[in-house]
């Protein structure tokens, strides 16, 4: 129920903003990592792990702030090797940071390519940012009632 549901809320909030694909991380403190759970093409039950400080997602949760990205190969942060292992070709993103009800980050959702071709622009970003404080509760309540396994996933 909880993978079905954390897939469903990153779909909709891929579609809200119009991405190509979309994606989220959750933070694992204890192990400082970000688990990627849910991304297009990822099978359920998969999950990567990275350092919670690398990549633009990492960047989004250190700051807590969203990160846009115009164009992401010219960005030092952006992981090449993914779109070479994948065959998808990253243009812009955007990430957005989720903050518990303390105000940490416990989860960063990831936005790749507006269906459009341009990227995302000021306008995205604050559609994004406006959209944290309910998308944050929703996803929040998931992860809880998926108990605390969900945070620490294999």
């Amino acid at each position: 129920m909880l993978e079905q549901s954390l897939r469903v809320f990153t779909r909709r909030v891929g579609e809200l903003l119009d991405a190509e694909r979309a994606s989220l991380f959750l933070v694992d403190r204890e192990r400082q990592e970000l688990v990627l759970r849910v991304a297009q093409d990822m099978p359920e039950g998969d999950y990567v792990r990275i350092p919670l400080a690398s990549g633009i997602a990492g960047a989004a949760a250190m700051s807590g702030e969203v990160v846009r990205v115009d164009d992401a190969y010219a960005d030092p942060r952006f992981n090449q090797a993914i779109d070479a292992e994948t065959g998808f070709r990253t243009r812009s993103m955007l990430c957005l940071p989720l903050q518990d009800r303390g105000g940490a980050v416990f989860a960063v959702t990831q936005l790749l390519n507006r269906r459009d071709g341009h990227p995302f622009d000021e306008q995205d970003t604050r559609r994004y940012a406006e959209l944290a404080s309910s998308l944050a509760v929703l996803l929040e309540s998931l992860v809880k009632l998926g108990g605390t396994a969900a945070r620490r996933a294999p």
